[in-house]
């Protein structure tokens, strides 16, 4: 018998001629089903009331965005529905030290049913120069709008990104063999201006929150540059 959608309504049909004393066999020949099914949908409706599961719980990696954050994104949308993901992405960053890449925040948006009307792309020019001039503003930001820094580094907490290739018997994994911590290896950080290069503080290891936060205060806010 090959596999096929049984609807809901036809379960719960077979379930009540087997509670109303019809025999087994003779429902499994009406409906063109297996025994092993109707015991099967007989178990599901003894364990949760119903002849189909319900969802699972788990659905792939936690959501990076908390309630609170959540929370905040929806007064923002409320206030200004057309906002760009550039503009959430650093409302995010600013008050609630979050980072999350513009493809993460638009699913976690799909997720909880906020849909974006217009993306970067549709947004005007006029709009984009409220935006720049916004980022510009003391109150809201402390630099001059034109700073941009990077970190070009590969590997995250004594950890690098890799996958193996390779042939397994059904079941088991291909051999591994690249090792996961590292020896010693530097961080190279660019801080770069429209104008050129501000500093590229260099440091032993991975970056971190803490490491980044101290070389940008440091090289930059307290450097010996014109910025």
């Amino acid at each position: 018998m090959g596999n096929r959608r049984i609807s809901p309504g036809l379960k719960e049909r077979a379930l009540e001629l087997w509670n109303l004393g019809w025999d087994a066999e003779d429902i499994c020949f009406i409906f063109h089903v297996s025994p092993r099914s109707l015991y099967q949908w007989h178990d599901i409706f003894d364990k949760f009331g119903s002849v189909t599961k319900p969802p699972s719980p788990l659905h792939g990696c936690d959501c990076p965005v908390g309630l609170a954050a959540l929370t905040s994104v929806t007064e923002v949308y409320f206030q200004d529905s057309t906002i760009m993901f550039t503009e959430l992405m650093w409302h995010l960053a600013i008050n609630h030290d979050i980072t999350i890449s513009q493809s993460a925040l638009g699913a976690t948006l799909q997720r909880v049913g906020k849909v974006l009307q217009k993306t970067a792309s549709e947004r005007n020019e006029e709009a984009r120069e409220d935006y720049c001039t916004l980022i510009k503003d003391p109150e809201h930001f402390s630099g001059t709008g034109m700073e941009f820094v990077t970190v070009d580094e590969s590997s995250k907490d004594e950890r690098e990104i890799s996958r193996a290739y390779g042939r397994a018997p059904v079941g088991q994994r291909a051999v591994h063999s690249t090792p996961w911590v590292r020896d010693e290896h530097y961080t190279l950080t660019a801080v770069m201006s429209t104008q050129g290069y501000i500093a590229t503080p260099i440091i032993v290891g991975a970056m971190d929150a803490h490491k980044f936060l101290v070389s940008i205060v440091e090289d930059v806010v307290r450097g010996p540059t014109e910025h």
